[in-house]
């Protein structure tokens, strides 16, 4: 994989769009895809924008009326022909309005939802819910409750919105009714998908740390930051480049960063509960490149651009904070270019140290028998510890 980063780097000093074309053509990378967000223009026309309505959000992983798609297809057309998805991935607390509008209960800015949702039904979106199932792992999960929620997202995707809000029960094809029983089976691949789990836990162990050292007294911010990146290489043996940047920059009280952190105080109620908020917003984002990975792997003859719908302002703020410029993807992993990466914040020695190969073959061993989640429990009793003082 090492090949492809000259490439990125050559790809990110250019500065116009057709300097980048050039040097895609140059380096001949047929099953490679590059989607660009900062162009002037776009290449799919105008594809849609993010809206919001209240505190309702349809936020897309970059500007979609910037974004510029380098591939085999389109790098000498003027125009993209590519069949373009578009998908709206929902957050837990979407999902739930969804439940909860169609079994005719109270909502708080109902009328806002009512608009965002029939809005997203008029742009004819294709659905999706898997990470709103994989959210429910962070929360009680009531399995009859989580079959009715389904029922009423099969509604919502497969009726007419007027229909669906009037509350009438409707008789479905049959089907709908198949795909309800597939959506159950696979809510209970993500309710116990170990690898998402370990990672998720691993973002919520980042925020952890990083939250202990800044309230941590007799520290100089300059020793809080080297002693977060030492735990979070050394000891949990991963490098996760969006989380540290964002982490270092709460360190050093950046404003940047300051609507992520907000809400997590030393003197907040459910302290625990906003860090796995936190860590979610951060994590869909993780979520959303991945099913861009795997879009390409799958059906590389199509352009899939992800959507985030959410009642939650958090991964706004996330890409805010730290944008997207580019995701690359080649020989079936993704890598995503943004403002901030390590080398604005990690010293050229830094880099050298942790990147040797006996120190990464080192780590790679290590982490096979860590448990995040062991490791979070642990952290959190330490946080306890520190909140009682």
């Amino acid at each position: 994989m090492l090949e492809i980063y000259p490439f990125i780097q050559e790809l990110v000093k250019c500065e116009t769009t057709i300097q980048k074309m050039e040097v895609f053509n140059r380096w001949n990378l047929h099953k490679c895809r590059v989607f660009l967000f900062d162009e002037e223009k776009s290449n799919f026309g105008n594809i849609g924008k993010s809206f919001s309505y209240g505190k309702f959000n349809l936020i897309g992983l970059g500007d979609y009326q910037k974004i510029w798609v380098i591939d085999k297809n389109t790098v000498n057309a003027k125009d993209n022909f590519l069949p373009v998805a578009r998908i709206v991935n929902y957050d837990l607390n979407i999902f739930t309005y969804i439940h909860d509008l169609y079994r005719g209960r109270n909502i708080l800015d109902k009328e806002n939802l009512i608009r965002f949702l029939h809005e997203i039904k008029s742009l004819r979106l294709t659905n999706n819910i898997s990470t709103a199932l994989m959210e429910r792992y962070t929360t009680p999960i009531n399995r009859e409750l989580l079959a009715k929620m389904i029922e009423s997202y099969v509604y919502f995707d497969s009726i007419n919105f007027e229909v669906f809000q009037s509350n009438v029960p409707q008789t479905l094809k049959p089907d709908k009714y198949i795909w309800m029983k597939e959506i159950w089976e696979d809510a209970e691949y993500y309710l116990s998908n170990d690898e998402v789990i370990q990672h998720y836990e691993a973002v919520c162990c980042y925020i952890l740390k990083a939250f202990i050292l800044k309230n941590t007294k007799n520290l100089s911010t300059k020793a809080k930051v080297a002693e977060f990146k030492r735990y979070c290489i050394e000891d949990l043996c991963v490098f996760l480049e969006l989380e540290m940047t964002l982490l270092i920059l709460f360190l050093k009280n950046d404003s940047a960063v300051q609507e992520i952190f907000k809400k997590l105080q030393l003197k907040a109620d459910k302290l625990i509960d906003k860090i796995h908020n936190t860590a979610w917003d951060i994590f869909h984002i993780r979520l959303l490149e991945q099913s861009t990975l795997l879009n390409c792997i799958e059906n590389p003859d199509v352009i899939y651009l992800h959507y985030f719908a959410t009642a939650d302002s958090g991964l706004a703020e996330v890409l805010r904070a730290n944008p997207i410029k580019m995701l690359v993807y080649y020989n079936k992993i993704i890598i995503p270019i943004r403002r901030y990466d390590a080398k604005d914040f990690f010293t050229q020695d830094e880099l050298d140290s942790y990147t040797t190969e006996e120190k990464i073959r080192l780590r790679a061993e290590k982490v096979q028998g860590l448990d995040f989640c062991s490791i979070k429990q642990r952290l959190s009793s330490e946080l306890g510890n520190l909140l009682t003082k």
